[in-house]
């Protein structure tokens, strides 16, 4: 967990507490509920906490904010702080700075905060859903006047003229009154749906998809969730939701921070560089340009759109006529590869957000506007199909209901359609824990589909299931020996091999399986899975591997820990004695130096960036230093305190240090070992020429062997650097007073040849 998460997580249990003291409801929403379903945690590249709140709950807690808010903290909404920026409200802490890019020029609160994203109920009657829709996105233009949104989803300029105008004379908080009259006036026991208050595209929610609120694991909090988290997941997400997404697609947030000061502190010295007025102005005409050439825009966009759509289905087109086979018979043999090969550019162009859009307020548009290619029904079909049999059934339906929406379903596109239906409501089920209903609903659809992967891995769970609770694997490990006969290098069925081998006793040879699955399957629950699973394991096998070393054999503890690596990689513990077992097997004094430098960064890269100290979690890297430092040769106590120096900032701790090591240098063993230690915490504190003073008295008494080697590293390094400046700059200044700072902590030219003499 980063630094922010745990800042951040802080802030969430503190929300948290008091809606359960409360009793009142909210749910995880968002990538923060991909984190409790897919890592019971954070997902390792979020940077924010995102929940959603019925309306009256929020009221409700912002009436009781003189009872339940801890000093420095401040709910932030614009119906109570006519001075905040977003539609939405946030629970913020004050006395930190993470500038969001709407805040920029604002007054309001900008500290690091947890987004609450209002539920507001919404009739059945989707005119009203549509003045609500409308109302929301002109509010949410006059509370932050200064962003500017973009090509507005059907925002009527006059509309929006009207309340411009209300608002530059009338003034704000008329304005906004007026707006949260029409908007907020529904009751939510009169009303099935909600809408989420967001200024971009206000999402519509049926309220059983959220309420009543079930319960998960966050960070080892148990927090509310949806009541139906796959329907919720997979209509935010698609069907990819439960993958983890390479690293190019990992989406974050973008904020100003600053560790070392409040947002108010901050504010103060960007704000006078700043001309609001004029930034306002703008924002305000280019806002009335985009919606005044709303009609415009969205006529020349379809223009390009029907011609991008022409060119790809006559390019699909050509493409099955070059093959040797019909589509028919692809789909009778099942070879779905090369019909991804074929559909590839069609879904590419059909399935972006340009097409089809997305629920958000670039594509929101494109969303309820969608473009549909002009290509033959049984080409449509197969490309459905191909979908489904690609384990992209979110967006089969998608388009299903789009062909739905412009033309009409045939026979077999409607079949199709509640065969997916049908799917869902198994998810749904088995999320409910009705695994008969669940299982049933699978068994029809794997009559339908036999060879269908989503449909098998649904299957292969429930058997698995049942083969750990009555401990007989016969049945599951024949349905699984056919899975794997289609899809042998599947990470999701190969561990369920795992679970078998495990249930049968054969552990080590389960381990290696699980191994294999790490590298052979993104699913973030099939990871997740794993991680719980071998949780329990992983100290008894790290005793295992540490009796092994102790007993003389290094090589097979090194060997089991590097297993473990594999099946645990983010685990730090698993690493840190990893780097503790591969250490005792390494002899030669050149690959424990090298192996010392590793840690030594791990070390550099895990210290806090706001505290400079140590992460707990890499404590064990000091005692693997410390071992490797004896191995050399360096005494226990000299070890311990060259070890201790590479994780000391405090000038008085470091000062503790020196004095401790020249103690020790009053005993001859010792002497040189301390020199060096000395040295090294001298140049930390920014005493060069002492520090080389003691790295030179280390390499005059007898130095032993790993002694002369570390001043020898330390010395040719700063020769090193040094010339290459000078070599950079010399011909371009005078460089008397680098040279005589650089070597004159050297002493004479006859001491720095004596010195490298005895290097050499």
């Amino acid at each position: 967990m980063t630094e922010k998460q745990q800042y951040l997580l802080k802030l969430f249990r503190e929300i948290d507490e008091m809606c359960k003291k409360h009793n009142l409801r909210y749910v995880m929403a968002g990538g923060s509920l991909i984190g409790v379903a897919r890592n019971e945690g954070f997902i390792p590249w979020d940077d924010d906490v995102d929940i959603y709140m019925p309306r009256d709950d929020w009221d409700k807690l912002v009436e009781l904010s003189d009872q339940v808010l801890p000093p420095n903290r401040a709910f932030q909404c614009v119906d109570v702080d006519r001075n905040y920026t977003n539609t939405f409200p946030r629970y913020a802490s004050t006395d930190t700075c993470a500038i969001h890019r709407h805040q920029i020029i604002g007054k309001d609160k900008a500290g690091e905060i947890i987004d609450v994203l209002t539920l507001d109920p919404i009739p059945d009657d989707d005119r009203e859903y549509e003045k609500y829709r409308t109302h929301l996105m002109i509010y949410s233009d006059l509370i932050n006047i200064a962003v500017v949104y973009g090509n507005r989803y059907e925002v009527p300029v006059h509309l929006y003229l009207k309340y411009l105008f209300s608002y530059l004379f009338l003034g704000k908080e008329r304005t906004l009154k007026k707006l949260e009259k029409i908007m907020f006036s529904y009751k939510e026991e009169e009303c099935s749906r909600y809408a989420m208050r967001w200024g971009g595209c206000p999402f519509l929610f049926d309220k059983d998809m959220m309420f009543p609120v079930k319960y998960g694991k966050f960070e080892g909090t148990d927090v509310m969730i949806p009541n139906k988290v796959s329907d919720y997941l997979i209509w935010h997400y698609g069907d990819e939701w439960s993958y983890i997404p390479p690293h190019g697609e990992r989406e974050s947030h973008d904020a100003v921070e600053c560790h070392d000061r409040n947002y108010e502190e901050f504010r103060k010295e960007y704000m006078p560089h700043l001309d609001t007025f004029r930034l306002r102005k703008d924002a305000v005409f280019r806002k009335i340009y985009y919606m005044a050439t709303a009609k415009r825009s969205h006529r020349l966009m379809r223009k390009r759109q029907v011609l991008l759509g022409e060119a790809t289905a006559q390019d699909l087109m050509k493409r099955i006529e070059r093959q040797k086979v019909s589509l028919k018979e692809l789909l009778e043999k099942r070879k779905f590869h090369t019909l991804n090969q074929i559909f590839g550019d069609y879904f590419k162009v059909q399935l972006s957000a340009d097409f089809i859009g997305r629920e958000e307020f670039v594509h929101i548009y494109n969303f309820y506007h969608p473009v549909l290619i002009e290509i033959q029904e049984d080409v449509f079909m197969a490309a459905m199909m191909t979908l489904l049999y690609s384990e992209k059934a979110s967006k089969a339906y998608r388009m299903l209901r789009v062909q739905e929406q412009i033309a009409s379903l045939t026979p077999a596109m409607e079949a199709l359609l509640q065969d997916i239906l049908l799917f869902r409501s198994a998810a749904c089920h088995y999320e409910f824990h009705e695994n008969y209903l669940a299982e049933k609903k699978i068994d029809q659809l794997l009559e339908k589909y036999p060879d269908n992967p989503s449909f098998l891995k649904f299957k292969i769970r429930f058997l698995a299931e049942r083969a750990k609770r009555e401990k007989k694997t016969e049945k599951a490990e024949a349905f699984l020996s056919h899975c794997l006969e289609l899809f042998p290098e599947d990470g999701y069925f190969l561990k369920y091999k795992g679970d078998l081998l495990w249930v049968k006793g054969k552990c080590r040879e389960a381990l290696e399986i699980y191994a294999e699955v790490r590298s052979k399957t993104s699913n973030g629950m099939t990871q997740l899975e794993l991680d719980k699973f071998l949780q329990e394991y992983k100290m008894p096998a790290m005793r295992s591997c540490k009796s092994l070393m102790e007993d003389g054999e290094i090589q097979e503890s090194v060997e089991l820990a590097a297993l473990w690596k594999k099946l645990l990689p983010e685990d730090e513990i698993i690493d840190g004695y990893f780097c503790l077992f591969k250490m005792a097997a390494l002899s030669h004094p050149a690959e424990i130096r090298a192996f010392l430098k590793e840690l030594k960064q791990k070390l550099l890269e895990g210290r806090s960036e706001k505290t400079g100290k140590l992460q707990s979690d890499k404590m064990i890297y000091l005692d693997v230093c410390t071992f490797g430092a004896e191995k050399l040769g360096f005494s226990e106590e000299m070890a311990e305190l060259g070890t201790k120096l590479l994780y000391t900032e405090d000038m008085d701790q470091l000062e503790a240090l020196l004095s401790k090591t020249r103690e020790k240098a009053a005993e001859e063993a010792c002497r040189s070992e301390a020199d060096l230690v000395a040295g090294d915490i001298l140049y930390k504190q920014g005493k060069t020429a002492d520090a080389f003073s003691h790295y030179r008295k280390a390499m005059e008494k007898d130095a032993p062997e790993h002694v002369r080697m570390e001043v020898t590293d330390r010395v040719l390094k700063d020769l090193k650097e040094g010339s290459s400046y000078i070599r950079s700059f010399g011909k371009k200044q005078d460089l008397s007073e680098f040279l005589d700072a650089w070597l004159g902590k050297y002493g004479s030219l006859e001491e720095i040849r004596a010195l490298l003499t005895a290097i050499v």
